[in-house]
């Protein structure tokens, strides 16, 4: 069993402090050595729009300014990890009332980037319309957080929307892909038991569709045991408990000698900015990485 040894996490400490955005040399901060959450807004509120909505290249794949539900849902995701304050709750507030106004009654639910998207530099891969063979994706992530806070944001919508994300997922889902899958893992954890019942068997069908359980079949851009069960206490963690030590040990194996966790991907278009996009990829994934060695007790003790 490997362990990310001190120098390896002083490595990726000096990647995050130095090379890391803003943004992310924030939130590792809050995180690992105590920082302010505030600070972490400030840098955060940089991305978001008037609309409440949130762009300017919070995603790196995507650089366009104006809002998206891709960026918005990525911005959601880093103040849940946060405690509630006013300034919190505000942007909240914002983010999803951008979602409230950006509804689409003709697709059941949201664009999960905007027509502007052509036009700025991005990866190949996103283009207006892409996704929408493949509803949960933003949708079910979407819904999870309009949950989330529905006590802050309440939404007339959102029991039918819980509704519609269940029978679409047990109807019309082909479990194939991958980025749908991490959707309704998040929707998951904020069904009740009878719905997540509902949800189970499938579900289970989608993981083995999209995980395949030996690494050599894993070459490339693709998910993987540890996205889905990133600690103990994830829900289908008992599924890839065996497997966790060895993906555990090639993640750390996989730590660059700049201390950071690469992208293995590339855009195949706009080169010059994908230069730049790497490099913040390489922040949240080496954020990412750090948390989840974390959370199985596998960094090096400060």
């Amino acid at each position: 069993m490997r362990y990310l040894d001190q120098s390896g996490l002083e490595t990726a400490r000096q990647f995050m402090k130095h090379r890391a955005r803003p943004l992310e040399q924030a939130i590792y901060e809050y995180e690992f050595e105590s920082g302010s959450d505030e600070k972490v807004l400030k840098e955060l509120s940089a991305f978001q729009n008037p609309d409440g909505g949130f762009g300017h290249g919070l995603e790196p794949d995507l650089r366009c300014k104006e809002s998206s539900a891709l960026a918005t849902t990525r911005a959601l995701e880093i103040v849940g990890r946060m405690p509630l304050s006013d300034k919190r709750a505000g942007m909240i507030r914002k983010a999803l009332t951008y979602f409230v106004h950006s509804y689409r009654e003709d697709r059941r639910g949201w664009d999960i980037i905007p027509p502007d998207a052509e036009s700025a530099p991005r990866a190949v891969w996103w283009k207006y319309g892409v996704f929408a063979e493949n509803w949960g994706n933003p949708n079910a992530l979407i819904i999870a957080f309009f949950l989330d806070y529905r006590m802050l944001v309440p939404y007339e919508k959102l029991d039918d929307l819980v509704q519609s994300a269940i029978d679409y997922f047990l109807n019309e889902c082909d479990v194939q892909e991958m980025h749908e899958l991490f959707c309704y893992l998040q929707l998951m954890e904020r069904l009740d038991e009878s719905q997540q019942a509902l949800l189970d068997g499938k579900m289970l069908r989608f993981l083995d569709n999209c995980i395949p359980s030996d690494p050599q079949q894993r070459e490339g851009y693709g998910a993987e045991p540890l996205q889905a069960a990133d600690s103990p206490t994830s829900r289908y963690y008992p599924k890839y408990a065996s497997l966790i030590p060895d993906e555990l040990d090639r993640l750390i194996g996989k730590q660059g000698e700049d201390g950071a966790w690469a992208p293995n991907w590339t855009w195949y278009q706009y080169e010059e900015e994908w230069k730049q996009a790497k490099e913040e990829w390489k922040g949240i994934l080496t954020l990412q990485s750090l948390r989840t060695l974390q959370n199985y007790d596998r960094l090096f003790p400060y």
